[in-house]
């Protein structure tokens, strides 16, 4: 039993490490709209972008990546959009 819960522990915590990062973008209600701001973006820009919906609401994530650095580079670009976008660990709900 405790090396059952050992190796739980031990894989829980390799599977909830935080080496992937995205940014996020938005989260609307009305996913036309959200579409209509991510046609904002140029081609290169618009090809990282994903969403997600749940429920009612529509979630718009840059694809995640281990390169935190890039991610840095272009949270500017991704800002001239979604003011309020920024950078997060990725949710394994994502992957």
């Amino acid at each position: 039993m405790l090396r059952t819960f050992f190796l739980l522990t031990l894989l829980s915590s390799l599977l909830f490490s935080a080496s992937d990062f995205t940014v996020k973008l938005a989260t609307y209600r009305n996913t036309d709209l959200l579409e209509k701001f991510i046609n904002r973006f140029s081609p290169a820009l618009k090809k990282t972008v994903r969403t997600y919906k749940r429920g009612e609401l529509t979630y718009a994530y840059t694809i995640p990546t281990q390169d935190k650095k890039t991610l840095k580079k272009l949270l500017p670009a991704y800002r001239k959009v979604f003011s309020d976008a920024y950078i997060t660990p990725v949710n394994n709900k994502m992957k």
